[in-house]
């Protein structure tokens, strides 16, 4: 009788325990689907102007390229189904996929995060990625973070899989196949991917529920290659024109130590990912004893370091980290979870953040610092500079609006796309091109017989120096406030001969 009571209150602890955890699911995915129909829905509200990069990602999937001047080419082509999906051009329909992919991206952090630890873990996991700073602004803009991101996790569920089958004795070709798949898009996201190369062989190394078997590795890479392979035609067809940017990007000349640079980078990743995970990251790290935990310190820590190396060298930007942190959240969660405080401080200030950014984009455009600059400058102005500038070309009889300033360059281009009487052009250029629309819209001799540029005054080509404009303003709210803006004459001295144009 005791060994029969024992068993039936075994059966219930069991089914009250997998009741729990289907519960904790439900609140994970329930959250990723509410918090990003509410992100779509803010986009519709959303009164910033394109950034420099989303502009020419846009740029990009208009022309549905096999490569790009700076970056690979996927970005330009989700921003282009989103468009075509979308119903228009505006910039809700250009950031639409933001939102998306991170909650799918979410969704799979929750899937990645039941194969490691149990559903209560694996549902914070999921929530504080979806409440990163990052994650939040990366679902406000279109950039090559947010595909990249998706990429890394489902590259990350498949080698869990593929090391499952592993560990079974038996064979997972389709996820060797999407395995493949996964990087290679990744990879045509953006380059960085490259870094969990080096990152999946030492979690292996750690930890066997990351290892794969040679053959199925060797699927992957070749599936890898054939996706990657129209990319790398691309480039070699443009002088490797992608990789010499990215170089100049590393900016690497010579042994420097540039110690300030290098914590400058460090210190921001407590913003990038928030304070409590940054930190929870760094106290895992020195705690990780398990298997499981150096496996996940392998797969986040050394690109951190990686790039902190890059900032010593040279320069390193906030947000060129970013895809440790798919690992980076599950190793940081055990520690977030030891203590009740830390996971409601981190979920509250997360969420905080998640609700002022979006804020600001709708209600805050207006607000100034204590500087008297707008808050959001870099993300306004840019309409109403090109507006104005066409519709003084025009009544200067312009065919042809030409620039030199990247800045300007997109904005002309995504406004004037469809533009039948005047013409956009990036300035032609000796040597190499110092931007896409150099090397790919130079303006050619002959082809307009009334070019104007518009520049701000304190950026003129020397060509320009001492001309008079032929219309000027000055610049309203926003990323060139107060600044003279005008539209030169741009006689034959400026296009010189062996220009890219020519």
């Amino acid at each position: 009788m005791q060994n029969a009571a024992s068993m039936h209150d075994r059966a219930v602890l069991a089914q009250g325990q997998t009741g729990e955890q289907r519960q904790w699911m439900t609140l994970a995915l329930a959250a990723i689907v509410l918090v990003t129909v509410l992100r779509v829905l803010g986009l519709a509200f959303n009164r910033t102007d394109l950034f420099v990069d989303e502009a020419q990602y846009w740029l990009w999937g208009r022309e549905m390229a096999l490569g790009a001047y700076s970056k690979p080419p996927l970005i330009g082509w989700l921003i282009r189904a989103a468009t075509i999906l979308g119903g228009g051009e505006g910039t809700f329909q250009v950031r639409l996929a933001a939102p998306v992919v991170h909650g799918v991206a979410a969704a799979g952090i929750l899937v990645l995060g039941r194969m490691i630890y149990d559903a209560k873990l694996a549902s914070l996991a999921a929530l504080v990625y979806l409440t990163l700073p990052a994650v939040t602004l990366g679902s406000l803009l279109i950039s090559t973070d947010t595909p990249m991101m998706l990429f890394i996790v489902l590259s990350m569920i498949s080698v869990r899989k593929l090391a499952q089958a592993r560990g079974e004795g038996r064979a997972a070709t389709l996820w060797s196949l999407l395995l493949g798949l996964c990087f290679g898009l990744g990879l045509m996201s953006k380059y960085a991917m490259i870094y969990f190369l080096p990152c999946f062989i030492a979690a292996g190394w750690f930890c066997v529920g990351w290892r794969i078997r040679l053959r199925d590795a060797a699927v992957a890479a070749l599936v890898c290659l054939v996706i990657i392979a129209p990319n790398l035609w691309w480039n070699a067809a443009h002088d490797f024109m992608t990789a010499r940017h990215t170089a100049d990007n590393a900016n690497w000349h010579g042994v420097q130590l540039k110690i300030g640079s290098a914590l400058e980078f460090f210190f921001s990743q407590a913003g990038v990912v928030g304070p409590f995970v940054f930190v929870g990251m760094i106290i895992a790290t020195f705690r990780a004893k398990t298997a499981e935990a150096r496996a996940l310190v392998a797969l986040s820590v050394p690109i951190v370091l990686l790039i902190t190396a890059q900032g010593l060298m040279s320069r390193a930007l906030a947000n060129w980290a970013v895809g440790a942190y798919a690992a980076g959240v599950l190793l940081a969660v055990p520690v977030l979870a030891s203590r009740r405080w830390l996971t409601v401080s981190t979920l509250v200030l997360g969420g905080i953040v998640a609700i002022a950014l979006p804020l600001m984009t709708i209600a805050g455009t207006e607000l100034r610092l204590p500087s008297g600059e707008l808050a959001m400058k870099r993300y306004l102005g840019r309409s109403e500079l090109v507006s104005t500038g066409l519709s003084r070309a025009r009544e200067a009889g312009a065919d042809a609006i030409v620039a030199s300033d990247r800045s300007i360059l997109a904005e002309l281009f995504y406004q004037l796309w469809d533009e039948k009487q005047v013409m956009t052009r990036a300035l032609p250029e000796t040597g190499v091109p110092s931007s896409h629309y150099a090397l790919l819209y130079p303006l050619k001799t002959g082809e307009a017989k009334n070019p104007l540029f518009l520049a701000s005054a304190d950026g003129l080509p020397a060509c320009l120096a001492g001309e008079a404009p032929v219309a000027h303003w000055t610049a309203g709210p926003g990323f060139v406030e107060g600044r003279e803006i005008g539209l030169w004459r741009l006689p034959p001295q400026c296009i010189p001969e062996g220009a890219n144009g020519q």
